[in-house]
């Protein structure tokens, strides 16, 4: 898998583990603190191949993060940047929420690398 990933991650130890699992991967982060950073981020031009978004955050919570990331790609006619949740919560209700918000996919909380694996492999592109 090739490309870069924008971790937006307020606690610091879940941050520690994203990277790790991230570079074990051949992978190369950014990490954020939440949402607000996360828009900037991406306004700033990342680009980033794929975005790895906690929901629970001070600031700005992945939801509005989320939703703010999608207003500017449509109004800026930008391409849209796959968003995998990241939560404790793990209930199916959770999950809808978080694809009726306009996130792609969904990922609980503690991560393990084969679940992250699976679901980069299906958002990023592939190395020839």
């Amino acid at each position: 898998m090739q490309g870069r990933v924008l971790v937006v991650e307020d606690n610091p130890v879940n941050c520690m583990v994203v990277e790790g699992l991230l570079a074990q991967m051949g992978l190369e982060a950014d990490t954020v603190h939440d949402g607000q950073q996360a828009l900037a981020r991406v306004q700033g031009g990342g680009p980033y191949a794929v975005i790895l978004m906690d929901l629970q955050m001070p600031v700005m919570d992945g939801y509005a993060a989320t939703t703010a990331i999608r207003q500017w790609e449509a109004e800026s006619a930008s391409p849209r940047t796959p968003i995998i949740a990241l939560t404790a919560d793990a209930f199916e209700e959770d999950r809808q929420r978080c694809l009726s918000m306009g996130m792609d996919d969904f990922l609980t909380k503690p991560i393990a690398l084969r679940a992250l694996g699976t679901a980069l492999q299906h958002w990023l592109p592939q190395r020839v």
